[in-house]
């Protein structure tokens, strides 16, 4: 099958641009409707947190909550990357954005009425993972049908330049509104950008796929077309493997950041965003250089690299009691971040057959999220016994002698190249 040309309505011309993905009239209003959507989902994830921490007082529940807002990764990836492969994923993500809206709502209406419990929050917490875990595969592999295989890089790159925007701006008015005293506004923001998000992703003007003609194997045969294929590439199944790493040793970060704001850098709601907002500011700056300077997409030595950087800050900031010190780690923990997953999630895409690629990014999702509930829930458990401080440093450390470890079992990862695989060559 050939791979994707300009999409509709964009003159099959790309203007000579800097940023390559921008050429495309379709993409720069994907790429919005992302950003609004992710400045909502900043916001309500921030509300959720600190939601938790009142209600509970309890580390193991925030990890709780976290793992209950991932655990459908676990359960639905693979058969969502299946149904990204055999359904029109435009309409997909809408019904998606709808039912987030519809979420969110609910839980920012118990706020607001002074009914919530925290039952509720994870009840809701699954309900909403469980939609994401379902649209995530869809989300991605649409892109590469709005720009292209060759542009792939520079996309990915500004969609996590967006992404990592909308965590500097939201999360820090999430906080100053929680400060206020407006702690339900976090969820009614989230309902209305993600009913926007849906008007938006139904307007794009994209052609029906027409492999989806020729399209009806059954669930579990499409499964297994995407694991005999992983299985049969050792760098492909090296990357989606590698990604189960941060998800089960660094990423649980996240989870606790309320538990630093508000015990251990005694800086409050408004600090939390503060926070937030400098590990998007690193993020941002990457995934700019990313689009910028890496187009078609970096190579195996910035999956590696970035990897084991991130760790090494993650290591950092959990020891650290220095405000500066650690937004400054966060910074470095943001852009690294971003320069991993971005790298990996490139180098997939260029490796994967277009008939495939759903499937197979279903099983990095898999790994790269699905995998987070077990960090989470082992993550809370140890912070009950150990404290959140030892915790974080021991998943960094960990994960340091696993990427260690990968680079002297195959060292022909770090010769990947985006550029040369989207060219025909495998280096």
């Amino acid at each position: 099958m050939s791979e994707p040309g300009p999409a509709p309505g964009d003159g099959g011309r790309r203007p000579a641009v800097r940023i390559p993905a921008l050429a495309s009239p379709t993409y720069r209003r994907f790429l919005a409707g992302a950003f609004i959507g992710n400045i909502g989902a900043f916001m309500g994830g921030t509300a959720q947190g600190w939601l938790v921490v009142e209600l509970t007082d309890s580390p193991a529940l925030l990890g709780l909550t976290g793992a209950a807002s991932m655990a459908p990764m676990l359960v639905l990836s693979l058969a969502a990357g299946v149904v990204a492969d055999r359904v029109d994923r435009r309409r997909l993500l809408v019904a998606a954005q709808l039912a987030s809206a519809a979420l969110s709502a609910m839980l920012a209406f118990l706020v607001t009425a002074g009914l919530v419990r925290f039952e509720h929050v994870l009840v809701l917490a699954v309900l909403s993972g469980s939609v994401t875990a379902i649209a995530i595969p869809s989300f991605q592999a649409i892109v590469s049908a709005i720009v292209g295989r060759d542009l792939i890089g520079s996309a990915v790159a500004l969609n996590s330049a967006q992404y990592n925007l909308a965590r500097i701006v939201a999360p820090f008015a999430a906080g100053v509104a929680i400060a206020l005293g407006g702690l339900a506004f976090g969820f009614w923001a989230h309902a209305a950008a993600a009913a926007a998000v849906a008007l938006i992703l139904a307007s794009l003007p994209l052609a029906p796929r027409r492999e989806l003609a020729g399209v009806r194997a059954a669930l579990w045969s499409d499964l297994l077309d995407g694991l005999r294929f992983v299985a049969g590439d050792r760098l492909v199944a090296l990357l989606v493997l590698l990604a189960a790493v941060p998800a089960l040793f660094v990423l649980n970060y996240l989870v606790f950041l309320p538990l630093y704001a508000r015990d251990i850098l005694g800086i409050g709601a408004p600090g939390l965003g503060l926070l937030t907002g400098a590990i998007g500011v690193g993020a941002l700056v990457a995934a700019v250089w990313l689009a910028v300077a890496r187009p078609a997409g970096g190579g195996g030595r910035l999956v590696v690299g970035g990897l084991a950087i991130v760790a090494a800050a993650v290591v950092v900031f959990a020891t650290s009691r220095a405000v500066p010190l650690s937004l400054a780690a966060l910074v470095v923990v943001g852009a690294f971040q971003v320069a991993y997953f971005s790298t990996t999630n490139t180098l997939i895409q260029v490796l994967v057959p277009g008939r495939l690629r759903g499937r197979v990014i279903s099983l990095y999702t898999l790994t790269s999220l699905g995998v987070i509930p077990i960090g989470n829930l082992g993550a809370g458990m140890l912070a009950e016994r150990f404290g959140v401080e030892m915790t974080l440093a021991g998943g960094g450390i960990a994960a340091l002698a696993i990427v260690a470890l990968v680079v002297l079992a195959e060292p022909r990862i770090v010769g990947l190249h985006a550029a040369a695989i989207a060219a025909g060559r495998r280096h």
